[in-house]
C-alpha cells in the first residue's frame, strides 16, 4: 500500500467503478435483463450457481442481451455471473471479429470489476490473476488498427495494473498518438512509467502534461510523485526531498480537498526527515479520512518515525474499525501492536486475522517481517 498510485486522474471515457461492489445472493430483479440469457447460462448444482452452457453459435441479438446482462450484473453486485456471462462470449465469438472485440471489452470490464471488490471478498491471488485476464481482455479488444483512443489507453491502464510495463507502454504510447494532449491519460502514462522505475519516461510525460493542462493541479502532484520515485540524480537526497515537499504544497493549495495530495504531502514530508509534520497534518483530516488505508498507513508511519509506536498503533487500529473485513488493515495493526510491545493485543488480532478470508497470506508475510526484525 505504501505509495500506491491513485487513479483518480483516470481518462473520462474510461470505465469507472466503485471499490466497494461485492457479490450478493443471486435474486430475481426487475432491472437484470430476461431475453435469451438461457442460450448463455443455466442454474445448476445445491447452491444456485450459474454454470456455462455450450452454444454453437452467437447471434448479433445475443451479443446485445449479454452485453445488457454483463451491465445489470455488475450493478446488481453480481460480479461473477458478469464475468461468466463474458467468458462465454469470448468462446463464442468468431477470433478476429467486431463480435470478439466487443466481448473482450466486456470482460476486461466485468474482470476488472471483480478484482476491485475489497480483500474480503477477493484476495491477492485472484485480484492477480483477474487482473492479468482483463489486461489480456483488453489488449485483444483493441487490435484493430482504428480503436478508439479511450479504450487503448483503459487496456494499457489495465497493463500497467496487471505488472505488464512493456504492454502498459506500448499501448499508452499508441493511445497517446492518437489523443496527444489527452492530459489524463498522460498522467495514467506517467505514473506508469514511475512503477516501471522508467523516470526519465516520467518526467518527459509530465512535461508534456504541463503544457495541455496548465492549470491542474496534478502536474505538481505528479512533480511530487517524480521526486519521491525518481530524483533527478543531478540533486542531493535533502534537495530532492525539499523538491516533493515544495510540489506536494502547491497541489495541497490547489486542491486540499484531494485525499491523494495530502498523502503526497505527508509522503514527502517523511521524506525530508519531518515525520511530525506530516502526523500534525494528517491529524487534523477528518476520521473518516484517516480510516482510509493509504492514508492511515502514512499516519502510522509518521508516528512511528516520530517515536510514537503506541500512537502508530492507534491509526492502525482506528482503521481497522472502518475496515474490518481487511486482513491487510488488521494484519498491520498486528504488527503495529507487536512493535508497539502490546503482544496480547497483537496476537488477539492474529487470531482474528486467521480466520479471514485471505488472513492466511497476510500472516506469512507480517511473519516474514517479524522474523527480519528479530
Amino acid at each position: 500500500h505504501e505509495g500506491a498510485d491513485s487513479t483518480s486522474g483516470a481518462p473520462r471515457s474510461l470505465p469507472r467503478f466503485s471499490s466497494d461492489f461485492c457479490d450478493s445472493p443471486p435474486v430475481r430483479s426487475r432491472h437484470l435483463p430476461t431475453i435469451l440469457l438461457s442460450t448463455l447460462l443455466v442454474s445448476c448444482g445445491d447452491d444456485g450457481a450459474r454454470k456455462l452452457a455450450p452454444a454453437p453459435t452467437l447471434s448479433a441479438r445475443e451479443l446485445m442481451d449479454a452485453s445488457e446482462a454483463i451491465e445489470k450484473f455488475i450493478n446488481a453486485e453480481r460480479t461473477q455471473e458478469a464475468v461468466l456471462v463474458a467468458r462465454k462470449l469470448i468462446e463464442r465469438a468468431p477470433v478476429g471479429s467486431s463480435a470478439a472485440a466487443t466481448a473482450n471489452e466486456l470482460a476486461a470490464q466485468a474482470l476488472f470489476v471483480r478484482a476491485r471488490l475489497p480483500a474480503s471478498e477477493v484476495d491477492a491471488n485472484e485480484r492477480k490473476t483477474l487482473l492479468a485476464e482483463a489486461a489480456l481482455c483488453a489488449e485483444r479488444s483493441v487490435a484493430s488498427a482504428s480503436a478508439d483512443p479511450a479504450k487503448i489507453a483503459f487496456a494499457a491502464l489495465l497493463a500497467s495494473s496487471a505488472g505488464n510495463a512493456e504492454a502498459a507502454r506500448r499501448l499508452f504510447d499508441r493511445s497517446l498518438a492518437l489523443a496527444p494532449n489527452d492530459a489524463p491519460n498522460l498522467l495514467q502514462a506517467a505514473l506508469s512509467a514511475l512503477g516501471a522505475g522508467d523516470g526519465a519516461r516520467a518526467k518527459e510525460l509530465a512535461a508534456r502534461r504541463r503544457i495541455a493542462a496548465a492549470d491542474d493541479a496534478w502536474n505538481d502532484g505528479l512533480d511530487a510523485q517524480i521526486a519521491l520515485a525518481a530524483p533527478d540524480l543531478s540533486l542531493s537526497s535533502e534537495d530532492a526531498a525539499k523538491a516533493a515537499i515544495d510540489a506536494a504544497r502547491r497541489a495541497v493549495a490547489a486542491d486540499g480537498d484531494r485525499l491523494e495530495f495530502r498523502m503526497l504531502l505527508a509522503r514527502a514530508l517523511r521524506k525530508g526527515a519531518k515525520p511530525a509534520d506530516a502526523a500534525r497534518m494528517l491529524s487534523a483530516l477528518e476520521p473518516s479520512a484517516r480510516a482510509k488505508p493509504a492514508i492511515a498507513e502514512q499516519f502510522a508511519l509518521a508516528l512511528a518515525e516520530s517515536n510514537d509506536l503506541v500512537g502508530a498503533a492507534r491509526a492502525w487500529e482506528d482503521a481497522l474499525r472502518g475496515n474490518p473485513a481487511d486482513p491487510y488493515v488488521r494484519a498491520q495493526t498486528a504488527l503495529a501492536f507487536h512493535r508497539a510491545g502490546l503482544d496480547v493485543r497483537a496476537a488477539s488480532e492474529l487470531d482474528a486475522l486467521m480466520l479471514m478470508k485471505g488472513g492466511a497470506a497476510e500472516r506469512t508475510r507480517i511473519d516474514a517481517i517479524w522474523s527480519n526484525q528479530r
